[in-house]
């Protein structure tokens, strides 16, 4: 049997959670990002090209954390998907004795 689309992201939503919580991970993002706000600062102003790549490296550290947030959150949307699915799949014997219970 194949796995859902809603199962990947749930399974992807876990595996973000799990590098978001890892604090060499947060710890590395961290030095990256203020590695790079350091040499904007040291760069001259007329160097526009290596300000805007020094630019770049700070917005790809930041999109690597956002992208990780946002695979969490669909995740959960996924999750919700995969229990409502699942409530609505349940027969209503089943669900009526569940809400006995």
């Amino acid at each position: 049997m194949s796995r859902s689309e809603n199962q990947i992201l749930s399974d992807f939503a876990q595996q973000a959670q799990l590098v978001l919580d890892n604090p060499a991970f947060n710890e590395a993002l961290r030095l990256m990002s203020e590695d790079a706000m350091a040499q904007m600062k040291r760069c001259p102003i007329r160097d526009k090209e290596g300000l805007l790549l020094l630019a770049q490296a700070a917005r790809i550290t930041d999109k690597v954390a956002e992208t990780l947030r946002g695979m969490l959150e669909a995740g959960k949307m996924a999750r919700a998907q995969i229990d409502i699915d699942a409530a609505r799949s349940e027969s209503g014997i089943k669900r009526a004795f569940r809400k006995v219970l």
